[in-house]
């Protein structure tokens, strides 16, 4: 069985964490990046499996997630920091702010960035992350291989970028162009 998380019970679940802070006294922060960004930022898709994100205060908010985990009988990782590796201060500099609760910041990662992030990642077994990229290359305008790689460019090193993400630039452009 495939676990989900819609929309509404992202937020709900957000919500209850906001609740948990507020009873500690305590603010927090969220930045979204991956298919919850692609949810509440963007509208993209109604759906994902779990909510990769960076967080302050990251200890208090792994306690506060699990605990939610145990109460709704959620996967322990629906809320996760595994993204933190495809982060770097581009990320951190410029957000989207998307809702502010009383002692929650939710943000997410500007659209460049996701956009960026989902190529060098490259999942091509994932029909799912090759939707995100065709709609975030839609988005933003991104109407040729040059102009992806530039935009990766501006957000990673060059020399890691991988065969396997120019792969994945030229096909999206391929479904693009015959919509």
């Amino acid at each position: 069985m495939r676990f989900y998380l819609e929309k509404e019970e992202i937020l709900k679940n957000l919500e209850l964490i906001n609740e948990e802070l507020k009873l500690l006294g305590i603010q927090g922060e969220i930045l979204l990046a991956g298919g919850a960004a692609m949810c509440l930022a963007f509208s993209a898709r109604s759906a994902t499996k779990d909510i990769d994100a960076v967080y302050e205060p990251k200890t208090v908010i792994n306690e506060l997630a699990a605990k939610i985990a145990r109460q709704k009988d959620l996967p322990a990782s629906w809320l996760n920091d595994c993204v933190k590796g495809f982060m770097n201060a581009a990320a951190y500099e410029n957000k989207l702010p998307l809702q502010s609760y009383s002692n929650l910041k939710l943000y997410s990662v500007l659209p460049e960035y996701l956009l960026a992030m989902k190529l060098m990642a490259s999942r091509t077994d994932s029909d799912t992350d090759k939707n995100d990229i065709i709609f975030l290359m839609k988005y933003l305008g991104i109407d040729s291989s040059e102009k992806a790689i530039r935009l990766i460019e501006s957000v990673f090193k060059t020399e890691h970028i991988l065969p396997k993400t120019r792969y994945v630039i030229e096909e999206c452009l391929e479904v693009i162009r015959e919509i």
